[in-house]
């Protein structure tokens, strides 16, 4: 029988972050938050899940951009977090003993800022003893979330973002 197992992340080691660019395209938007929290399933070859994020962790470097992020724009006092859930990954290989595995196509669907879309990517997991460690990269448009295009004095942010998630879970 394939082996089943679930793993936790209880949003202690990871990170996620964002990059974006803005207009004029000079201006460069990166932003990093904590580590979300995650459940895993592995069913043999197959990986699926749910990983939560509290948007109110993001940070950019800059307190006013901060501000006007999480209060005017991702509306975190409504909307505080963002979930990434994925069904059926399938695995290049099964995850029974220590593995790397690099660049394994994805979808799933995110909810953010109250409106749920499909989103795709890569993933990569290293499997370690009862440890695994996961890095999940995927794109988005914010007007897909119905999230307007940020600006300040005359600049504005582009409205395509890559993600990078970024965790430890162990074995239950």
């Amino acid at each position: 029988a394939p082996p089943q197992f679930t793993f936790d992340a209880k949003g202690q080691n990871g990170t996620v972050e964002f990059n974006a660019v803005g207009r004029p395209s000079a201006l460069k938007i990166h932003g990093k938050g904590g580590a979300p929290s995650a459940k895993l399933q592995v069913d043999g070859k197959t990986l699926s899940g749910t990983a939560s994020f509290k948007l109110e962790t993001l940070d950019t470097g800059i307190k006013l951009r901060n501000e006007h992020m999480k209060a005017k724009y991702l509306e975190i006092a409504k909307f505080p977090e963002a979930v990434l859930t994925f069904q059926n990954i399938a695995l290049p290989k099964d995850l029974k003993s220590n593995v790397v595995l690099t660049d394994v196509p994805f979808t799933g669907t995110l909810r953010l800022h109250g409106v749920e879309k499909p989103v795709q990517g890569k993933t990569s997991a290293e499997k370690n003893g009862k440890k695994l460690k996961v890095d999940a990269m995927f794109d988005l448009k914010i007007s897909d979330f119905n999230i307007p295009t940020p600006g300040f004095a005359g600049i504005t942010m582009a409205e395509d973002v890559s993600v990078k998630v970024s965790f430890e879970a162990e074995a239950n």
